[in-house]
């Protein structure tokens, strides 16, 4: 999802959870029949990223736990780009999860537990142990990021595991512009028109109950109440409104990058051959070949 995206459904979820907009509809799409009525539409007329071609900023981030659920799919266990590593081990008792890395809820180090990991098969949940597992249970290796069943994992179905993950990468885009908001009502609701409005302002004067990442926002221009002719987009007869508003805002993109993923392959190039002793010098000289890459098993 873009920036820019990002910021348009995160004020819409802001504006449609304010009790005083109700039973006005919020989005991005203008109403096409009375039905839509009231509506309350945003868009983007002006909008540029900060500091344009020098890319996203990302900051690896150690100190807080993220929130990450994988799936993988029993009858297809593979990785993407790897068809020929199954996460799923032979004897279908193990499992590798995507990530290692993983950490406790409060972001501390240790034995995993309920509220730390979740794990279903199938859509049965399975039960968290620090020991050898029985039928119905699980035993995570957080810091390899496996997990061990305490019965076959069967052929098909999915598993899913919410954990946390103690290292990842958070990348930002700053964006800058104006942010248009309209308000769209019905032909005989001039009053609701005014009055929607009104609220309209002061929900995005809220700053304490405003989306995370929203720096700034301040109203530049209240237009004046109009009716939309024929031929115009949306019900001809209603009454629109339009408020502008400047915004500087940060989208934050929370990637496990760098968590740590799985490993399947070790290449050893490498192999001591033998070692001589200069006599004029004194030296000692190694010789080393290189032989093929030994699979190590995950």
């Amino acid at each position: 999802m873009s920036a820019e995206t990002a910021l348009i459904d995160a004020l819409a979820a802001h504006l449609a959870q304010r009790t005083g907009l109700a039973p006005a509809r919020v989005g991005a799409a203008l109403p096409a029949t009375a039905g839509d009525l009231p509506a309350i539409v945003l868009s983007l007329p002006e909008v540029h990223r900060i500091s344009p071609g020098l890319g996203e900023r990302a900051a690896l981030i150690t100190d807080g736990a993220l929130p990450v659920r994988a799936r993988i799919d029993l009858a297809n266990p593979f990785l993407p780009g790897e068809p020929g590593f199954s996460l799923v081990s032979a004897d279908r008792l193990s499992l590798v999860l995507p990530h290692g890395g993983q950490v406790k809820a409060d972001a501390t180090a240790g034995p995993l537990a309920a509220a730390d990991l979740q794990v279903s098969v199938a859509g049965a949940a399975r039960t968290v142990v620090n020991t050898a597992p029985g039928a119905g249970q699980v035993q995570p290796d957080p810091a390899i990021g496996t997990l061990r069943f305490g019965a076959p994992l069967p052929a098909t179905g999915e598993v899913v595991a919410n954990y946390f993950l103690g290292q990842w990468e958070r990348r930002v885009t700053p964006l800058a512009g104006r942010l248009l908001v309209t308000v769209c009502t019905a032909g005989n609701a001039l009053p609701q028109a005014r009055t929607l409005s009104i609220a309209v302002a002061d929900a995005m004067d809220d700053a304490g109950a405003l989306p995370p990442g929203l720096r700034k926002v301040a109203l530049a221009a209240l237009g004046a109440t109009t009716v939309v002719a024929p031929g115009e987009p949306g019900p001809a007869g209603s009454r629109r409104r339009e408020l502008q508003f400047s915004f500087e805002y940060e989208h934050e993109v929370n990637r496990p990058d760098s968590s740590g993923g799985v490993i399947r392959r070790i290449p050893i190039t490498s192999q001591l051959l033998s070692t001589a002793v200069d006599p004029a010098r004194g030296a000692i000289t190694t010789s080393l070949s290189t032989d093929t890459p030994t699979e190590v098993p995950p």
